[in-house]
């Protein structure tokens, strides 16, 4: 008699999403948001913001804070873990380079972009 029991019960498991039971299925995305502090040193600047392939490249979407006298600016921006390519865009038009990051790789338009790794 156990045999119709264990026959059904494997039959509704087979009908079940993946991750009713807690599995994760290989094409689900993971929602892996990490804040990710940026920070430059610009003094003359009176706006910084960062640009990326994480907000379309908008030199509006993620401005920065001036974080003293000094000159640095800062944002804290979530990101999804990968890779992603950014710039600061200094008061609003200037593109520069940043001058650290992971790794950097030519942008197509005779500048470089900063690449950064979210793990």
């Amino acid at each position: 008699m156990r045999r119709p029991v264990l026959w059904l019960l494997v039959v509704v498991l087979s009908w079940l999403p993946i991750g009713a039971w807690g599995a994760k299925s290989a094409d689900q995305p993971r929602k892996t948001d990490r804040p990710v502090q940026f920070t430059v040193s610009v003094p003359q600047a009176k706006s910084v913001a960062v640009a990326g392939s994480f907000n379309n490249w908008s030199s509006t979407a993620n401005p920065m804070q001036a974080t003293g006298a000094d000159g640095k600016w800062s944002a804290s921006i979530s990101l999804q873990a990968g890779e992603h390519k950014f710039m600061y865009v200094v008061d609003g038009k200037t593109w520069l380079t940043p001058p650290v990051a992971d790794e950097f790789v030519d942008d197509g338009f005779g500048q470089t972009n900063g690449v950064i790794v979210v793990r």
